[in-house]
């Protein structure tokens, strides 16, 4: 079960990235977030791209990229910048740290959205 404030949340355990590159996950409270696991890093973003408000989790991760499935805008997911047109406002990033075999992903402010609170 996801249990959250509004500073953290915790999302389950790492095994859920299990066999997958990124995962959906919408807990209460918050936006619906994109887990990613890349070369044993686990990084979280918005799940909505900020150009046409589509889910990116239907979208293709390449590397550390992830490439919206309507207009192919593109954003690095470490830091939410947009890569290319027709995407120009970043993503909204979070921090995430893994304690005891589980994900916790923490509201930030990183200039992308983000909110420390």
């Amino acid at each position: 079960m996801i249990a959250g404030t509004s500073a953290a949340v915790d999302l389950g355990p790492v095994g859920a990235l299990d066999g997958r590159d990124m995962v959906r996950m919408a807990p209460d409270g918050w936006p619906p977030l994109l887990v990613y696991r890349i070369d044993g890093e686990i990084y979280a973003t918005s799940d909505t791209c900020t150009h046409a408000t589509a889910s990116l989790s239907e979208g293709e991760l390449e590397g550390h990229t992830i490439v919206c499935p309507v207009h192919w805008a593109e954003f690095d997911v470490r830091t939410g910048r947009p890569l290319c047109f027709p995407a120009t406002r970043p993503l909204e990033t979070f921090a995430v740290t893994v304690e005891d075999g589980r994900i916790h992903v923490h509201r930030k402010s990183n200039g992308n959205g983000g909110d420390e609170r």
